[in-house]
């Protein structure tokens, strides 16, 4: 990001100059990325002669993330390629809101805001920032103030306008997303994330291909199908003409189901989602590349991960394991589900991480263990069950049930569960326990697959909380007698 110094910062030698007439943002820009080793150095805007004011340039760094942590750590972007004559943007973000409030005057705010005027000329965009006056002059639509209270004072029908209000600092921040408090570079990712072009070969030259090529971090498998089908989804959307790929292999991405190897893990347990190959597509001329930790700081992704929309989502055909992964579920199902099975009621019980104090603001809570196997053994009366097929990773709660009166139509797969009674197990996450034991993540994977295929055979569904799984199966598209989940219906968080 570039951005706006004040005159007397200049540097006592001038390693370069614009004039207040030039383009200036994309002058500086280009010479920032010719010239890596002097970006401490600040360029000199003149105007007759006079200094007005300097350009730096500040690597996209969060302010908010765990620097010794890779698990939080994101790698984002420069916006080093963009222009005012840009078409294709994805404006749908943007188009929400009739009234712009910045606070800064930078790089990425001016460009936004001369692209939403560009797009939108009865948008109303504001700046607080006094810089704002070298760029822009003001016009009914385009106000510098002082402050949110002058602005209101001086317009009070502006109050009647959905608002974003926009600041500099990168950071990213799921509440204020909801709350339309944003950063610019948010704003600019919300316009670009379909535009990244990469050329990788001569093949396919009139077709486009969408790479979704995300790391997969601290998710779980449901978090990962979630995310590359819903983002698929939306690329078909805005894009129908894109050929959506999946590659999820990103070099030094530490992940419970092939470590730091930069194995492809989509690969491992799906078919490819079209009829082309990585090999194809990393041969082929047009491959736009979604921009992996940006997307942390898409707004569209954030409010898909963090809202209801995830638990909403269909797969439908887009989902599709490979042979081995079929193979290996059939085979573990037909022993679990007993062949004279009519009437099975599916229990979720989530807990491990979800209670922990790190994960608190961040996923629902919901029913205790005890109070699911009470409803639990209330259903079964009342609608005449005959096995409870129980999903659970908490070797507790398994031991719960087993010593219940459900004991004898009690059903499960016989996967890798975790004991969160030892000490060493107390509030770390899954990802984190499966680090530290030596167990085989593929084979631990698959069982898994097989637990969340199990609850697609079921009749009725019962969930503490609305978790991975409760999204699996209800993403499944599986017709429930009925679905009992605490906070589904209320916003799930």
């Amino acid at each position: 990001m570039i951005k706006v110094y004040a005159a007397n910062e200049a540097p006592k030698l001038v390693r370069k100059y614009l004039s207040a007439d030039d383009d200036v943002f994309i002058k500086a820009r280009d010479f920032f990325r010719r010239n890596k080793d002097i970006r401490h150095h600040k360029v000199v805007v003149y105007k007759d002669e006079e200094p007005l004011y300097c350009l730096g340039w500040m690597k996209n760094n969060p302010v908010n993330v765990d620097k010794n942590n890779p698990m939080v750590q994101m790698s984002l972007s420069n916006y080093w390629v963009y222009s005012t004559e840009d078409e294709g943007l994805d404006y749908s973000y943007v188009d929400r809101f009739g009234l712009f409030i910045y606070s800064e005057l930078e790089e990425y705010s001016y460009h936004t805001a001369v692209m939403i005027r560009k797009h939108n000329p009865d948008a109303v965009v504001v700046f607080t920032d006094p810089n704002a006056a070298f760029f822009f002059k003001e016009d009914e639509n385009l106000l510098i103030v002082s402050s949110e209270e002058e602005l209101f004072q001086n317009r009070p029908e502006l109050r009647e306008k959905r608002t974003l209000r926009v600041h500099s600092e990168i950071k990213w921040d799921v509440k204020a997303v909801f709350m339309n408090q944003v950063s610019s570079f948010v704003v600019m990712t919300s316009l670009y994330w379909i535009k990244r072009e990469f050329y990788y070969g001569p093949l396919n030259p009139d077709k486009t291909f969408y790479l979704i090529k995300q790391p997969v971090k601290e998710n779980g498998l449901t978090a990962l199908i979630a995310n590359v089908i819903g983002t698929k989804q939306m690329i078909r959307s805005i894009r129908p003409d894109f050929i959506p790929v999946v590659d999820l292999g990103v070099h030094n991405d530490p992940n419970q189901f092939a470590g730091t190897t930069g194995e492809d893990v989509w690969s491992m347990f799906f078919k490819q989602l079209s009829d082309y190959s990585l090999k194809d597509v990393y041969n082929s001329e047009h491959v736009v590349l979604d921009q992996n930790s940006n997307l942390n700081m898409n707004p569209y992704m954030t409010e898909f991960v963090f809202s209801n929309q995830r638990a909403e989502l269909k797969y439908g055909d887009d989902l599709q394991y490979n042979e081995t992964v079929k193979k290996h579920t059939a085979e573990v199902l037909e022993r679990v589900f007993p062949a004279d099975a009519k009437r099975i009621l599916a229990v979720v019980v989530r807990g491990s991480d979800y209670l922990s104090p790190r994960t608190k603001n961040f996923v629902p809570h919901g029913l205790t263990a005890e109070e699911t196997l009470a409803k639990a053994i209330e259903y079964v009366k009342e609608k005449n069950f005959d096995h409870v097929y129980l999903c659970t990773e908490d070797k507790a709660y398994l031991e719960l049930f087993q010593n219940s009166e459900l004991r004898d139509m009690l059903i499960y797969v016989d996967q890798e569960r975790i004991d969160y009674q030892k000490e060493e197990n107390k509030d770390k996450l899954l990802i984190e326990i499966f680090g530290q034991e030596k167990s085989n993540p593929y084979l631990r994977t698959l069982n898994y697959i097989a637990v969340l295929e199990g609850l697609t055979k079921c009749q009725a569904l019962l969930a503490n909380v609305t978790c991975g799984a409760v999204t699996y199966a209800l993403g499944r598209g599986t017709d429930y007698e009925f679905v009992d989940v605490k906070k589904l219906q209320d916003g799930g968080m």
